[in-house]
């Protein structure tokens, strides 16, 4: 959560990059502007940070500052 990204391309990123339906993604990035961050998916190490590349590209492409944090699963 950032003051920059808008709500709307937080959204349209998870139903690009994480096929989201737009009800689901738009429920996600309440939880995320709410609460500043939420985990957005769960897979293996090396497709989460593949998707975190994917996002992060099209946020600074795009001319936002969104960071993306991939942790283990605890």
């Amino acid at each position: 959560n950032d003051e920059v990204t808008t709500q709307e391309f937080v959204s349209e990123t998870l139903v690009i990059i994480f096929n989201y339906d737009k009800i689901t993604a738009d429920e996600m990035t309440m939880k995320i502007h709410t609460d500043g961050s939420a985990v957005v998916a769960t897979m293996p190490y090396e497709m989460a940070e593949q998707k975190g590349v994917e996002v992060t590209l099209l946020a600074r492409n795009n001319g936002f500052p969104l960071q993306v944090r991939i942790e283990a699963d605890q």
